[in-house]
């Protein structure tokens, strides 16, 4: 993998490239960024850029020797640490010392999740970083960065990901996994620009099922075709699934669109996602503000506590129906 692999971050693509031709890489390099955000992705591609014998401006080559190893999992020279847990212990970064005194052209660590390091891990590593024996160099990724060692923020060179525009990940998600443009304009507004957030959604291919499934939940709804015992059975089966986050993502996201069509706002997918449900003339704009609003609650519990998700999105759906049916009568 080489920069030019990764998607958007001109900046940081800019700035790694500049400092990696020049010579001038730190010991330590942190990347920040919220989960998604593609920290492990660009954290890999440093390094075997770092490792590459022949890198250039996208990175590493892919070709050489240390490209090969690299890519196949088996560089002796590049070590991977995450937390064994909740939390990085002392002994993983001890049992790196040895492996790293050794004598080496260059060699790489990458700890993820670098801000769960126990006091004395970060102790540990502090000590590695005051007096680095050459060619060493760690990436560390941290979603709280706050959470680090002043004494270790102060080592290392920083780099900051950005959430990516809505129309660059749409075009992303189109081209490298072979979904329709409205599929990944949804998963790329429900994902927040977070490009590692929406991989997941379309890697395993059921991206186009799920927003189908909401918009027959939000069309009978609307419709008033489910009875209440059917809509119970929505509430239990929806319950059980590991992906009931994403789920009312969606079904929120086409409330959304009717709003924002209702309200005559210009955004091709909200409008295209509120074109879907018909009957909705006498549905006014409150109404489904409100619905949006409920959605948003329900989810933000579900996430938060520890809640019975069964008996809330009942609630949830049985509130719902009767809100639209208030609203067309």
């Amino acid at each position: 993998m080489n920069f030019e692999c990764l998607a958007g971050q001109p900046e940081t693509r800019a700035r790694l490239t500049r400092t990696l031709m020049n010579g001038k890489l730190s010991h330590a390099v942190l990347l920040t960024g919220p989960a998604g955000s593609g920290k492990r992705s660009w954290g890999r591609a440093l390094a075997q850029a770092i490792l590459c014998r022949n890198r250039g401006e996208k990175g590493a080559c892919l070709n050489c020797e240390d490209c090969r190893l690299f890519n196949s999992g088996n560089h002796p020279d590049y070590s991977h640490i995450q937390p064994a847990g909740r939390a990085i212990k002392i002994d993983q970064i001890r049992s790196l010392r040895e492996r790293f005194y050794l004598r080496s052209r260059v060699k790489v660590c990458l700890i993820e999740q670098a801000e769960t390091m126990t006091g004395e891990a970060s102790s540990s590593l502090l000590k590695i970083l005051e007096d680095p024996p050459p060619g060493l160099h760690f990436i560390l990724l941290a979603e709280k960065p706050r959470l680090l060692y002043d004494t270790i923020l102060s080592r290392c060179q920083r780099y900051t990901l950005q959430p990516l525009g809505f129309q660059d990940l749409t075009d992303i998600l189109v081209s490298r996994y072979n979904i329709s443009h409205e599929t990944a304009a949804v998963l790329a507004r429900i994902s927040k620009g977070l490009p590692g957030y929406a991989a997941a959604l379309a890697e395993n291919g059921a991206a186009s099922e799920r927003i189908e499934e909401a918009r027959t939940l939000a069309i009978n709804l609307v419709s008033g075709k489910d009875s209440a015992r059917q809509l119970l059975a929505w509430a239990s089966s929806l319950a059980e699934r590991v992906d009931l986050l994403t789920f009312l993502e969606l079904f929120c996201l086409i409330f959304r669109g009717c709003l924002q069509e209702k309200l005559g706002r210009n955004d091709d997918l909200f409008s295209e996602q509120g074109r879907i449900i018909a009957g909705t003339d006498d549905v006014t704009p409150q109404c489904l503000e409100d619905i949006v609003i409920l959605v948003n609650d329900v989810a933000n519990q579900i996430k938060t506590t520890n809640v019975n998700r069964r008996l809330l999105l009942e609630k949830m759906l049985i509130l719902t129906q009767r809100r639209l049916q208030r609203c067309q009568k």
